[in-house]
């Protein structure tokens, strides 16, 4: 089976627990059974042919998977051929559930599985359906325009597994929140500890540590500090004695002594330079 993946806006934060989710979206994809993949991203990997779609065209045949990166999915490309195929549908497009459908496109569909309607970042009082593009479309017929992926005569499936973009830092955070705890299997780029708890510098060995940790690389963690379910990226100074739950620490931060940061709001902490994170 061939597979053409098309590149995404690279988010800010990229690396995901050891990997990016294109290089975890191409491992997923030979793991259930894809045997040619190319793409138009800049990123490498040893088994994927990089070419624009125009020229991979010619190479992929009839019956072909489309994938779009940027997400992290379990979904599987073989149960979404296998439910296109059966619907005689031109191309099938897979969904999953979203808590935040408004920042994705969502899909409605009529009673035989075919795409009615489909909107972009909805507004929040408007929505119809929590049922949202998850990346993934099985390709039948010619014709296939990368750009309108949801066109006339297209079915849609909900697909079982987990999904999520971490685009935004908050997705981020719950990204490798479920990386960590388990909830996505496999997670093959590093071994995940039962505990959940994953450090890459040194922490002070009376540091209370609850739900999830990742702290990345060169971090000081200053004694006295208390950590649930956060996020601490390279080269960030966490002060002693802060009491964190649910926060991201962006790379290079400084959290100052003392900070409490203890509600059950996701929380980011940036540098002083008033950049996005």
């Amino acid at each position: 089976m061939n597979c053409f993946i098309f590149s995404s806006q690279t988010a800010a934060h990229n690396n995901v627990c050891g990997a990016t989710p294109f290089i975890d979206l191409v491992i997923h994809l030979q793991n259930h059974g894809i045997t040619r993949i190319l793409t138009d991203s800049e990123e490498q990997h040893p088994d994927v042919e990089n070419c624009s779609f125009r020229q991979a065209q010619l190479e992929l045949g009839s019956g072909w998977l489309a994938a779009y990166s940027g997400c992290i999915t379990r979904q599987s490309p073989l149960e979404l051929r296998d439910l296109t195929t059966a619907s005689g549908a031109a191309a099938g497009v897979s969904l999953a559930c979203s808590a935040k459908p408004w920042e994705h496109t969502t899909v409605l569909t009529d009673g035989r599985g075919y795409i009615e309607k489909h909107e972009k970042n909805p507004s929040p009082e408007n929505l119809e359906t929590n049922l949202c593009f998850s990346g993934m479309v099985w390709v039948e017929k010619d014709g296939f325009d990368p750009r309108e992926p949801m066109a006339d005569l297209t079915a849609a499936f909900a697909l079982p597994g987990f999904w999520r973009c971490p685009g935004n830092r908050e997705n981020y955070l719950l990204t490798i929140h479920s990386i960590l705890s388990g909830e996505v299997r496999p997670w093959p780029h590093i071994a995940i500890p039962p505990n959940g708890i994953v450090l890459n510098s040194p922490v002070p060995p009376e540091t209370q540590i609850k739900g999830t940790l990742w702290v990345g690389r060169n971090c000081t963690v200053e004694h006295g500090c208390i950590l649930e379910n956060c996020v601490i990226l390279d080269n960030s100074e966490t002060g002693a004695n802060s009491n964190l739950r649910n926060c991201l620490v962006s790379a290079e931060a400084v959290i100052p002594p003392g900070t409490v940061q203890y509600d059950k709001y996701l929380s980011f902490f940036g540098d002083d330079n008033g950049r996005e994170y």
